[in-house]
C-alpha cells in the first residue's frame, strides 16, 4: 500500500510521521530513537516489520563506499575477476581485487586513488595519488583483465564504467546484472560504479538506499514500512516516474510506503491519503480527510482535493498529456489553435497563419524542425519574438 500525507506547508506532515509515528514504531520495537510526540495510542504496531525511514541525508563520509559496493554488486565483480585463469595462476582471490584491505590496493594511498593533505589554516588538499595515478591499485593488479563483448577491461575501468555501460559489458553476468538493475530502475544509470559515495547529492544518495532495498531481495522482508519525506524534490518528470515505479516494486513485494508529497503526480497515483490542514500553522494539524484518492475529490474543505481536480482536467485535456510535446512533420499550427477547445475565442487558422513569423506558410503550416514544442500558456502575443500563445497553446518556434 503506497499511503500519501498531503496537505499544506506547515500542517503538521512531516511532524506527524517523522516526530510522532517513526520513534513511536522504533519504541515498541527496542531500537533506539528519540522521545516520540505526544499521541493518545498506536494500535498495530506489531503487523509492521522492520521500519526504514528514507531521507537525503550522506549514506556516508568515507570515500570507499560507491554504488557498487552499496548494492553489493562489487563482490561479484571481484569474484569474476579472480575466477579468471591469469587470476588463478597467481593465486589471487577476490579479496585481492579489494581496495579497502588486502594486498592489491595500492600502498602508498591505501585505495583511496588520492592523497589528503591537512592544511593548517585552509580547506584540506587532496592530490591524485603519484604512485596509482588514481587507480586504487597495484599495477600487476591492473595486468588482470576479464573479456566481454570484445571488451578487455581490468578492475580500475570497471570501477569508471557507468551503471548503464557496465550493464551492457555484463549483460551476461546475471549476479552482476541483477545488482546493477536497481540502480538504473531508480535513474542512477549515469553514475559511475567507483564514484565516491559522498559527493552524491541529497536525492540521489536517497535513491541510492531504495535502490539497495530493491537489490537486497533476502533481506528486505515482507511487511517492512518506508518512510520518505517528499522524495520527488529537485528531480525531472522521468525521474518521478522511475522513482514510483520503483516504490511500487517495494509495494509489490508485501511492503507499505509512506510518502509525504505536495507533487501531484505521486498523489494521484497512492492508494490512500490523509490530508491535514486546513491550512498551516495554528489553522494546521486537523485531519481533513482520510481514504481513497478518488474520494479525496468530494472533500470540499481540502485544498488538495481542488489542486488534484485541477490536475486530472488538465490531463484529460487534449493536447495536454504532457509537458511538452513533439509536433509531426508538416502540423498546421493554425487549424491546430483554432480547433481547439481552449483556444481564444475568434482565433481562425488564417488569421493565426498571418502572425506568426516568416518561417510560416501561408496556410500556417510548420515543419516539426520548426515547432519545437507546445505546453500549455497563457493568451500573449509579443512582437518581434518567435514566441506565439493562444489559449492553452504555446508554440515555440526555431
Amino acid at each position: 500500500t503506497t499511503l500519501a500525507i498531503v496537505g499544506e506547508s506547515g500542517s503538521g506532515k512531516s511532524t506527524l510521521i517523522e516526530n510522532v509515528l517513526v520513534p513511536a514504531l522504533l519504541k515498541t520495537k527496542g531500537k533506539p530513537t528519540e522521545a516520540p510526540g505526544a499521541f493518545d495510542s498506536l494500535l498495530n504496531a506489531e503487523a509492521v516489520g522492520e521500519v526504514h525511514f528514507v531521507d537525503q541525508s550522506p549514506i556516508g563520509k568515507t570515500t570507499r563506499s560507491n554504488p557498487a559496493s552499496y548494492v553489493g554488486a562489487f563482490d561479484a565483480v571481484r569474484s569474476l575477476f579472480a575466477a579468471t585463469d591469469a587470476a588463478k595462476a597467481r593465486e589471487y582471490k577476490p579479496g585481492t581485487f579489494s581496495f579497502n584491505s588486502g594486498d592489491g590496493r595500492c600502498p602508498v594511498c591505501g585505495g583511496n586513488g588520492f592523497e589528503h593533505i591537512e592544511m593548517q589554516f585552509l580547506s584540506d588538499v587532496y592530490l591524485r595519488c603519484s604512485a596509482c595515478n588514481g587507480t586504487r591499485y597495484r599495477p600487476e593488479i591492473l595486468e588482470i583483465t576479464l573479456e566481454r563483448n570484445d571488451q578487455s577491461l581490468n578492475i580500475a575501468q570497471v570501477l569508471d564504467l557507468s551503471v548503464s555501460q557496465a550493464c551492457e559489458f555484463f549483460s551476461q553476468d546475471k549476479a552482476v546484472l541483477n545488482r546493477l538493475e536497481p540502480l538504473r530502475k531508480v535513474g542512477l544509470d549515469y553514475l559511475k560504479l567507483g564514484q565516491p559515495v559522498p559527493t552524491l547529492s541529497g536525492g540521489e544518495a536517497q535513491r541510492l538506499k531504495i535502490a539497495g532495498f530493491l537489490a537486497d531481495k533476502g533481506q528486505t522482508g515482507s511487511g517492512d514500512l518506508f518512510v520518505l519525506d517528499e522524495p520527488t524534490t529537485g528531480l525531472h518528470f522521468d525521474d518521478i516516474d522511475k522513482l514510483m515505479q520503483s516504490l511500487q516494486e517495494l509495494v509489490d513485494r508485501g511492503n507499505t510506503v509512506i510518502v509525504i508529497e505536495h507533487n501531484l503526480d505521486v498523489i494521484n497515483s497512492a492508494d490512500w491519503i490523509v490530508d491535514l490542514g486546513p491550512e498551516g500553522g495554528n489553522e494546521g494539524g486537523n485531519v481533513v480527510f482520510e481514504g481513497p484518492v478518488d474520494e479525496l475529490l468530494h472533500c470540499k474543505r481540502s485544498f488538495t482535493a481542488k489542486a488534484l481536480a485541477s490536475y486530472r482536467k488538465t490531463l484529460a485535456r487534449k493536447n495536454a498529456s504532457g509537458y511538452f510535446t513533439q509536433l509531426p512533420a508538416s502540423t498546421d499550427v493554425g487549424a491546430a489553435a483554432a480547433g481547439h477547445s481552449h483556444a481564444a475565442s475568434g482565433v481562425t487558422a488564417g488569421t493565426l497563419a498571418g502572425k506568426v513569423n516568416a518561417n510560416a506558410s501561408a496556410a500556417g503550416t510548420l515543419t516539426a524542425a520548426q515547432v519545437r514544442d507546445i505546453s500549455v500558456g497563457t493568451a500573449e502575443l509579443t512582437p518581434g519574438t518567435s514566441a506565439l500563445v493562444t489559449g492553452s497553446l504555446y508554440f515555440v518556434y526555431e
